[in-house]
């Protein structure tokens, strides 16, 4: 956590708590508690600590540094109260720069009120400035995240670092995870093509991923099992869901602004009422029948070219 206001946070989690008390208190059982973001954050397990970081947070910060001094930065889109929050890692792997393409195109997006959306355009920046797919020491930051993190000093190009969480950008992105907590957590890669088959928890997102983006659904290989992965250890640790999407080795502007479009798409499904229960209704022979609300049609995107 950041200690820099450590006061102002105490003093708005007291705050904090006492109002979401209230507002939990107001709302009859069985109702809706949507329209009450603190209420709707106690229903998904939120602390009051986890908001007060949230309304405190500024909206660009640098949450961490690279093994050689680069800065690690998270900016945000949308209000800092709204209920539901997205974030987008353009960049894990140094030698995969594509998804850095694709937050600069989110970044200058509009986002449904209620959600606010934030995006990591490198958590990499040493093997960015490099082209390499690891880090300054060689690490592969995907193999470093504590979830089934296992030794293996053998591999050159998935070496998993001495210990789990040993890399200081891998430090930095679990501390800023733990302090925004959000819903969905999308990790750009490439180049397999695929939006990831995920847990079952990530399963409607994944699903509005591939609509929205025209990439197929495959499970992507980890050159054998996935171990010390960020979406791991983030499934593993937290209520919301992380998603790998493997881009094209080749994305062009075009590309990238659909790419980044239907990172917009995931946040208007973040937001969207659920579908009504079908109700019965009474048929003219007397029987009931269900009566089904139809559900709009998904414009899948075309598929694009490698």
């Amino acid at each position: 956590m950041n200690p820099s206001r450590p006061s102002l946070r105490s003093a708005l989690g007291v705050v904090l708590a006492a109002v979401v008390a209230l507002v939990a208190s107001m709302v009859p059982a069985g109702s809706s508690l949507a329209s009450a973001s603190s209420a709707t954050a106690v229903v998904r397990g939120l602390s009051p600590a986890v908001l007060a970081w949230r309304l405190t947070a500024p909206a660009t910060q640098t949450i961490g540094y690279s093994q050689r001094g680069r800065a690690i930065v998270a900016h945000r889109q949308g209000s800092p109260d709204a209920a539901q929050v997205v974030l987008i890692v353009g960049q894990m792997h140094g030698s995969e720069p594509r998804g850095v393409d694709v937050v600069r195109e989110v970044r200058q997006l509009i986002f449904p009120k209620g959600v606010q959306v934030w995006t990591i355009s490198t958590m990499n920046p040493d093997g960015f400035a490099a082209h390499t797919r690891a880090n300054a020491r060689h690490v592969d930051l995907n193999r470093n995240f504590p979830h089934l993190w296992k030794p293996n000093p053998k591999s050159a190009t998935y070496f998993p670092g001495v210990r789990a969480a040993s890399e200081s950008e891998t430090q930095a992105v679990m501390a800023f995870l733990d302090e925004l907590r959000p819903d969905v957590v999308v990790s750009l890669h490439q180049a397999f093509r695929a939006v990831d088959l995920g847990p079952p928890k990530a399963q409607r997102w994944i699903d509005v991923l591939s609509a929205a983006t025209g990439l197929p659904i495959k499970n992507i290989p980890c050159n054998g099992e996935c171990r010390g992965t960020m979406t791991g250890w983030f499934n593993s640790t937290f209520v919301g869901a992380a998603i790998t999407v493997e881009l094209p080795r080749h994305v062009s502007h075009t590309q990238a602004k659909i790419y980044a479009r239907a990172i917009r798409s995931l946040a208007s499904a973040l937001v969207a009422p659920p579908l009504p229960v079908p109700s019965p209704s009474v048929s003219p022979s007397g029987s009931a029948t269900p009566s089904v609300t139809p559900v709009p049609t998904v414009t899948t995107a075309p598929t694009l070219s490698a």
